[in-house]
């Protein structure tokens, strides 16, 4: 494993020690993923564990080894004459080195062959010239509901035995110990004796596999016993080459982006019966692999499909556009496209972010292939000739509605919110929003750059026709009042402030507020009170319409959004003034607030116009001043996803709204590049990295998102929508290897420090002053300049 980037961590260091099968170069079952995890300890604990929760199925099952030499047992790190240190690693694969006694050197390989099978590898290494004896006992635990489980000895010839666990959910897994056996009263292991010769070297293989039946995990264990690992090992090494290894001149910045990187590959499964192209999940951690209504295992979502597809595409280029071909797999007829399909067949029934274009074309920068743009061209271009179908834009206005706040990937947004007794709770339905403005004119301008590179001019020209009103449509939502582009009323167009009407009345009174309103607004009746049985209750509101006409709306509680013992409700009505609410059916447990719906309130999709990117002169200055103000977006941790000056900014995100999201961050860092302020994307990416370094250092895991104004990681652990940007990395370092033999560089280098970048092969190196770039064929040249530069090496 020679081609493997060589590492020295220890406890100490960035890391995540997640091992998951390569779907690159192994099988991955959707259904029954065993995802483990190796502990690298120090002091008292054991210097090496391999642990597992087989998807929810057990608390804990883990294996360690202990050694003895000269009868003293060596398993805890400070009991090594060296402790264990990772050197190397890959999808899939982890590499320990060790000095168990002066004389005596430890390797410990892990690898998950696939989805149901680990293995360990311990090469010892005798450096005396005289023989050594060696013991190891492999002590596996399995912990169920709070209990041990008893483990037990299962015969695998006359003379062998191997470890059976027993049985855990809907498995019955075994671990076989290589010319090993099971010994042991009340507590088994398995135990293996093995004499070094001097100067000498001895492998110890194992294998644990679970399958549903002891025989059934015998028989895998033993047949992967039987493969040559080296030839394994050897794909697992020619496999890493095309992954990037950046050198940044921090040790620990270089190895979070590697692990980042390694977080990526591993979050893809192999194709399914539902969807015909490898696709990601976003918590590909010990405690998931066995239920698909986990929470990250729903599906690809469009955000989770744009980080994951860019970050891919230069590595894996299959897998990248694998992800738009999955999208278009499940398209309907008239180019509906559901939001989130899944591997084992989800779907969330909404329809589908407008961004494939754009993380299409995106894909095609790095990999150059223009039969998949000619493939998927149609497909993407039915898709987004849906968003502007009458029933998507009920005012036909040009400018279409979200229909539902899922659909945005952000459901905190304080201007909505529903779920939360602290958001806004209008009706996305009934607003229109900048952000959807933005992705569907960056969508636009994507698929008409697709048209002109195929040569199709007919679609182009209409395209750009297209462009032309999107553009109108977005800059109608400009509020010069605000300084920003701002949500505004579907049908009057009006962005208004919030207007208290009633508050904390009983729901059991005639509410008449006689409220006059000027402008004319919608009303969001909250009801609260009950816990967890839903009111059969009716609501009517009296009073005028915007015209001045008088108008009555009706409607039910199943109309409501309830949680938590709490139900909201957005006027479909605009009223010029309210006269009178009432309610039947509801007890006098309930209260009851009225208010006018607020469209003011500043949050990050009022900064999406800027990735649009042709928005006027004034209007994109005025939203960079904006982005990069401390007091609203600018935080110490990366970009805030709320002002921080609205009353329901929290940068943790648990009590309002906040927190650095690593998508919309990503999308903004895209914008400050297109606007020519490299400087400040760079800067973006260095302050969230510091962060993510910093968490990795702590928690051991990346985030799903990160606390916008401390060093902190929130959400679920592991989730592979919190790694590094590293799409929006590669563009601000300005480096994208497309082969052995090709590369473009180019942009303004702001990082600060050299930076060295390898992959395929080619080595990549640049500075404020120049690049230089070393082909694999040894050809190497120096390049100046700012300007975009495609590379081919002559002798390739």
């Amino acid at each position: 494993m020679n081609k493997i980037h060589r590492w020295q961590l220890d406890g100490t260091a960035p890391y995540c020690l997640t091992l998951a099968s390569d779907s690159r170069l192994s099988a991955t079952d959707y259904g029954n993923d065993q995802i483990w995890e190796t502990l690298l300890g120090r002091g008292e604990s054991p210097a090496l564990a391999l642990q597992t929760r087989l998807g929810g199925r057990a608390g804990l099952v883990s294996l360690v080894p202990m050694w003895f030499h000269d009868g003293r047992p060596i398993y805890q790190a400070q009991a090594y004459a060296k402790p264990p240190q990772l050197t190397g690693f890959a999808p899939g694969y982890l590499r320990f080195q060790a000095t168990l006694i002066p004389q005596l050197a430890l390797q410990a390989e892990y690898w998950v062959m696939e989805s149901h099978a680990v293995g360990i590898r311990f090469t010892l290494a005798n450096a005396h010239t005289e023989p050594t004896d060696v013991g190891l006992d492999i002590i596996a635990f399995v912990g169920i509901d709070n209990k041990e489980q008893k483990l037990q000895a299962v015969p695998i010839n006359d003379t062998l035995k191997a470890l059976g666990l027993g049985i855990i959910g809907n498995l019955q897994p075994a671990i076989i110990l290589e010319g090993g056996t099971v010994e042991g009263g009340g507590s088994l292991k398995l135990r293996q004796q093995v004499t070094i010769g001097g100067r000498k070297k001895v492998e110890i293989r194992l294998v644990h596999a679970g399958l549903p039946k002891v025989s059934a995990s015998l028989a895998l264990a033993q047949k992967w016993l039987q493969t040559d690992w080296s030839a394994s090992f050897k794909k697992i090494e020619d496999a890493a080459q095309a992954i990037p290894v950046i050198e940044t001149g921090d040790a620990d910045t270089d190895t979070t982006i590697a692990f980042a990187y390694r977080e990526l590959v591993q979050a893809f499964h192999k194709p399914s019966a539902s969807l015909p192209f490898a696709s990601v999940v976003a918590t590909r951690q010990p405690a998931h692999g066995f239920n698909p209504a986990d929470r990250g295992w729903s599906g690809q979502t469009a955000p989770l499909a744009y980080l994951t597809g860019l970050a891919a595409a230069g590595l894996a280029p299959d897998m990248a556009q694998g992800l738009t071909r999955n999208y278009l797999a499940v398209q309907q007829p008239d180019g509906w496209i559901d939001s989130s399909p899944g591997l084992a067949g989800q779907k969330q029934g909404t329809l589908c972010m407008p961004i494939l274009a754009r993380l299409t074309w995106g894909i095609f920068q790095y990999t150059e292939d223009s039969q998949f743009l000619k493939e998927v061209f149609p497909g993407l271009l039915k898709f987004f000739n849906r968003w502007l179908q009458p029933d998507i834009d009920k005012d036909g206005d040009g400018l279409p509605e979200w229909q539902t706040e899922n659909q945005t990937g952000y459901p905190f947004v304080p201007t909505f919110a529903t779920w939360q007794a602290w958001g806004g709770a209008a009706d996305i339905r009934l607003v229109e929003s900048p952000d959807l403005m933005a992705y569907l004119l960056s969508e636009a301008k994507s698929l008409k750059e697709i048209a002109y590179f195929l040569r199709d001019s007919a679609t182009e020209a209409t395209l750009g026709s297209t462009i032309q009103r999107l553009q109108t449509a977005l800059s109608s939502l400009w509020n010069p009042d605000l300084g920003h582009c701002a949500y505004r009323d579907r049908d009057t167009h009006f962005t208004l402030q919030r207007r208290d009407i009633i508050a904390d009345a009983r729901g059991t009174d005639e509410l008449l507020p006689a409220e006059k309103l000027d402008p004319p607004n919608r009303v969001t009746v909250r009801v609260a009170g009950g816990v967890n049985l839903l009111p059969k209750m009716t609501l009517k509101l009296d009073g005028f319409d915007a015209q001045g006409q008088a108008v009555s709306e009706t409607t039910t509680g199943d109309s409501f959004v309830w949680a938590g013992g709490r139900g909201v409700y957005t006027s479909q009505q605009v009223f010029s003034q309210l006269d009178r609410v009432t309610f039947e059916g509801l007890s006098r447990v309930y209260r009851v607030d009225v208010h006018t719906v607020d469209t003011t309130r500043l949050d990050i999709n009022a900064l999406l116009p800027l990735w649009a990117v042709d928005i006027p002169p004034e209007q994109a200055q005025a939203t960079l001043d904006l982005l990069t103000n401390p007091d609203h977006f600018w935080r110490s941790t990366g970009l805030s996803m709320n002002s921080a000056k609205d009353a329901n900014f929290d940068p943790s995100n648990a009590n309002g709204s906040g927190g650095v999201w690593l998508y919309w961050l990503t999308l903004l860092g895209e914008a400050l590049i297109e606007h020519n302020q490299m400087e400040k994307a760079t800067e973006l990416v260095q302050r969230v990295l510091a962060s993510q370094v910093k968490v990795l250092k702590d928690q051991k895991h990346f985030s799903e998102f990160y606390h916008s104004d401390a060093i902190k990681g929130l959400g679920q652990e592991g989730h592979v929508a919190g790694i590094v940007p590293l799409h929006l990395l590669m563009r601000v370092l300005g480096v994208r290897v497309v082969s052995s033999r090709k590369v473009w560089v180019g942009g303004k280098f702001c990082w600060g420090k050299d930076v060295t970048i390898g992959q395929h092969g080619v080595v990549v190196q640049r500075s404020a002053k120049s690049t230089h770039i070393t082909f694999p064929s040894g050809h190497e040249l120096d390049i100046s300049g700012e300007a975009w530069q495609e590379v081919i090496d002559p002798n390739a």
